[in-house]
């Protein structure tokens, strides 16, 4: 009689766990389809954009990329360049300060491109995708970035 009702108990939550799961794997999604199921499901703006849209969006994404990843490749180097002035065997506080400053203002530029390219993203959008963009912006900004790198602890 307990292995009946062992048997059934794993039967119930097994079936009633594909009848969830079902929904997400039907559109293909396998299981990063579950992500946004639930209490914090939120439409996309990018779900309800024209091809039109899609390729203008995708242009601007190329034209900022193109303007970005230098600027990115600069801020590692004058970060690598810091740290050689920080280990030195005689730190000069004039050049530490020099090389904060550059990566300060580098970061600045970044900052400007990025907030222009929304700005340009924003301008293709119609107002209801406009409120989901601004409702993402809003977000992202008081969430801040979210790192999540393998095998790295806090």
């Amino acid at each position: 009689m307990k292995h009946l009702l062992n048997s059934l108990l794993i039967i119930v939550l097994t079936t009633g766990g594909m009848a969830i799961m079902s929904p997400a794997m039907a559109e293909g999604k396998g299981m990063q389809g579950m992500k946004h199921h639930g209490k914090h499901h939120e439409q996309s703006w990018k779900a309800t954009l024209t091809d039109a849209q899609r390729k203008e969006i995708n242009k601007l994404k190329l034209a900022h990329k193109r303007k970005v990843y230098p600027l990115k490749a600069q801020i590692k180097q004058a970060k690598v360049e810091l740290a050689l002035l920080v280990t030195s065997d005689n730190p000069q506080k004039n050049e530490i300060s020099q090389a904060i400053n550059r990566i300060v203002r580098l970061k600045a530029e970044k900052i400007h491109l990025k907030t222009v390219h929304r700005i340009n993203v924003r301008s293709v959008l119609n107002e209801d995708q406009r409120v989901l963009f601004d409702l993402k912006v809003l977000k992202k900004a008081y969430k801040g970035k979210k790192h999540h790198k393998k095998g790295h602890s806090k």
